[in-house]
């Protein structure tokens, strides 16, 4: 993923599905300069700073409610 990219799912008031590492993330601040990106595991809460170009998105997830 490019850092675009990563910044219009942030910004996105759909929810885009973003995986980092085989794990669902939730991007939560994204870092131009460095191409770097802070997320957030969905499952264990863990925040972590990766590559932006690591991330992969997985498309548009629709609500249970």
């Amino acid at each position: 993923m490019d850092a675009s990219r990563a910044e219009q799912i942030m910004k996105s008031s759909d929810i885009i599905g973003v995986m980092y590492r085989n794990n669902y993330v939730w991007i939560e601040d994204i870092d131009k300069g460095r191409n770097t990106a802070h997320v957030t595991y969905l499952e264990e809460h863990n925040t972590i700073h990766v590559g932006i170009d690591q991330l992969e998105e997985t498309g548009p997830i629709k609500q249970l409610h």
